[in-house]
């Protein structure tokens, strides 16, 4: 008897069970929605692109408005040519430089935030998407989580 139990082996199973990714939003999708949250990040990168312009600017205003004083105090003609031919560029390149790095820096670091930064907690707030399905909402992709309420037997 114990024999023809062990030869009939019946394998009773349900819908595959994938693996269900954490829920995740990220800060892009706060941006996207346009939440408090969202709003706050987008306000900080301009803050922070203001903030940089507003110092590049005010370096390169003192650098212009002290230029007629100083080529003044000069008061040589070829020097001054010199001054206005030479001189000046490098600092005015200098500040370019600065400004497009600190720009590009800025972006990058917000870009960063926006790519990396999962929010944690919120389970019980994720939104069905593609990517990420809730049990109430499949896609064909990703089948319902939980028990199978019926199985199917396969020999």
């Amino acid at each position: 008897m114990a024999a023809e139990q062990a030869a009939r082996r019946e394998r009773v199973t349900g819908e595959p069970r994938g693996v269900r990714p954490l829920p995740r939003h990220r800060a892009q999708s706060e941006i996207d929605e346009q939440t408090a949250l969202g709003g706050a990040y987008v306000r900080s990168l301009m803050r922070s692109q203001l903030r940089a312009a507003l110092t590049g600017f005010a370096v390169l205003a003192l650098t212009v408005a002290t230029l007629p004083l100083a080529l003044r105090a000069l008061d040589d003609p070829t020097v001054t040519w010199y001054v206005l031919g030479f001189a000046l560029y490098p600092p005015l390149g200098l500040i370019a430089w600065w400004y497009v790095r600190t720009a590009e820096r800025n972006e990058r670091d917000f870009a960063r935030l926006v790519a990396d930064r999962p929010v944690e907690g919120r389970a019980s707030e994720s939104h069905p998407t593609r990517e990420h399905p809730t049990p109430n909402h499949p896609t064909p992709n990703h089948p319902p989580q939980g028990r199978p309420t019926e199985g199917r037997v396969t020999p």
